[in-house]
């Protein structure tokens, strides 16, 4: 089972990039599509590996489930999306389309999965520069028959923690979330810096700085699926 206080520092990025249509790159690799969409019933779907750099590269591709509570996100192995093939080699400018299987379809609510894309760097040449391996992490979402929605709850609770419950059956993206006082004026939200919420999970922010006083109404927007978004919260008292 794998982990992080961050998952990634390029998560919000990635969602960006995948609002904006664009391919998700790292270094000499790109990806395309940056998410995934599993409809209702569908068992597989594809992406494309394609090498950008001027030499040969080795790539894996992984499969994992993908859960979260408060503040972390875990990557767990498993064998319920299958991935064909998992390892290959890319010659300069060259693709390759990576299947992606679904063994279990979802009864409730959405299933979400993680895609580790990795470069593996061969050995360094004679004259050439120490060459890094690079990682991209990408979401693949499978729908159940009943496709639903996300249906948020927003709260900011007395000891300054922006609380974001999504009671609904579908994910909830929150990238670029940001949060603003009575004034306008920006305030810093830590971790977790994962734009989703998936469904059944309540996601914590810690505000920084002081703690707005009970009663006043702080302001919550960023970019999701449908668009922009803003939210006005108020702060709950202390009971």
């Amino acid at each position: 089972m794998l982990t992080r206080k961050r998952l990634l520092a390029t998560l919000c990025a990635l969602a960006l990039a995948g609002l904006s249509g664009h391919p998700a790159s790292a270094g000499s690799l790109e990806v395309s599509p940056v998410s995934t969409d599993m409809a209702p019933g569908q068992q597989s779907s594809i992406v494309t590996v394609t090498n950008r750099e001027p030499h040969p590269t080795s790539v894996q591709v992984r499969a994992f489930a993908w859960s979260q509570d408060r503040r972390h996100d875990t990557l767990t192995p498993t064998q319920d999306l299958l991935v064909s093939p998992p390892v290959f080699q890319l010659a300069p400018g060259a693709s390759q389309v990576v299947r992606l299987v679904l063994r279990r379809t979802p009864n409730d609510a959405e299933r979400a999965f993680r895609l580790l894309v990795d470069e593996i760097p061969g050995p360094a040449q004679e004259g050439q520069q120490v060459r890094f391996a690079l990682r991209l992490s990408l979401p693949v979402f499978a729908h159940s028959t009943n496709t639903g929605r996300a249906e948020l709850d927003w709260r900011i609770m007395p000891d300054g923690v922006l609380s974001v419950t999504n009671r609904g059956t579908r994910r909830a993206q929150l990238a670029g979330l940001t949060l603003a006082g009575p004034g306008g004026a920006r305030m810093a939200l830590a971790e977790p810096e994962n734009p989703y919420v998936l469904p059944g999970v309540d996601r914590h922010w810690q505000l920084r700085g002081a703690v707005p006083r009970p009663g006043s109404v702080l302001r919550a927007s960023g970019v999701g699926e449908a668009g922009q978004f803003a939210v006005d919260i108020p702060v709950a008292a202390s009971r």
